[in-house]
């Protein structure tokens, strides 16, 4: 950490110096203007930034020593979460069928994204979505209430041997997983360009709760997905009436722990 000394100018005015290397990194100029953003902690944050919009990224992923479709499926998911807003897959042949099934199945996992471009050598996937459209507790009150109906529902399916509902619960995990994707990489974003706090509606600070709880959420559904697999399993099975009373007492149980814990959150009320 550098030590800078305030300087007084005139009646009011203090003056600081900016640290010379993080000047030609930046490529401020003599009258350019700079963001000064006050954070919770009382400390400053000064960004080259200043217009709340998402500085262009793109990632480029060659896909000469790739040959599976899921492989590429996780890298452009790593892209799309750290923040990328455009990334060209390119190759020195053909586009090969398995890249356009990864394609396929990271538009159905992301939200936002788009080709925007396709020739016979490369693929341009460019990202729509505006970060301030998609407000941190809207998603984390999304996952809430898809989980919500999705151990309902896992239950609902044991009582009425509905092997296709508890098939439905365990699909609906995606969307769990699209939107935890979503917040992550909303954080990212904001983690880059802190002068996106204003467009988001929170800081950094508070960006990082809501991905935490985001995670915990996502892991939430990971376990109900668990559920509805033994259910799915349990319907062919000769199970007597008391494990599946049993298994509906805990189901509520957990559900409850888990709105608790949700409302919690979103009230600041730890004593909840």
């Amino acid at each position: 950490m550098e030590i800078r000394k305030v300087q007084k100018t005139g009646g009011a005015s203090y003056i600081i110096s900016l640290p010379k290397d993080w000047v030609k990194v930046s490529d401020i100029k003599k009258n350019d203007s700079l963001g000064v953003i006050s954070q919770p902690d009382g400390s400053l944050t000064i960004t080259p930034h200043i217009h709340g919009k998402v500085a262009e990224r793109v990632k480029i992923i060659d896909l000469k020593d790739i040959d599976d479709s899921e492989y590429l499926y996780r890298l452009l998911i790593a892209a799309y979460v750290t923040g990328f807003n455009t990334i060209k897959i390119t190759t020195p042949s053909r586009i090969p069928s398995f890249a356009h099934k990864a394609v396929r199945m990271f538009i159905e996992a992301s939200i936002g994204q788009e080709v925007s471009e396709e020739t016979e050598k490369s693929m341009t996937i460019k990202d729509l979505l505006n970060p301030g459209e998609m407000p941190f507790e809207n998603v984390i009150s999304r996952m809430h209430v898809i989980i919500e109906g999705m151990l309902n529902d896992a239950m609902y399916a044991l009582k009425t041997k509905d092997k296709e509902l508890a098939e439905d619960v365990i699909f609906r995990d995606r969307d769990v997983n699209k939107l935890y994707w979503l917040i992550s990489r909303q954080y990212n974003l904001l983690l880059r360009n802190v002068s996106l706090s204003h467009e988001m509606g929170m800081n950094v600070e508070t960006a990082l709760h809501y991905m935490q709880i985001a995670r915990v959420i996502e892991r939430t559904g990971d376990q109900v997905v668990q559920i509805a697999e033994n259910v799915r399993n349990m319907i062919f099975l000769s199970t007597e009436k008391k494990t599946g009373d049993i298994f509906q007492t805990l189901a509520a149980e957990a559900l409850e722990i888990f709105k608790s814990g949700v409302e919690s959150f979103n009230t600041r009320n730890l004593t909840q």
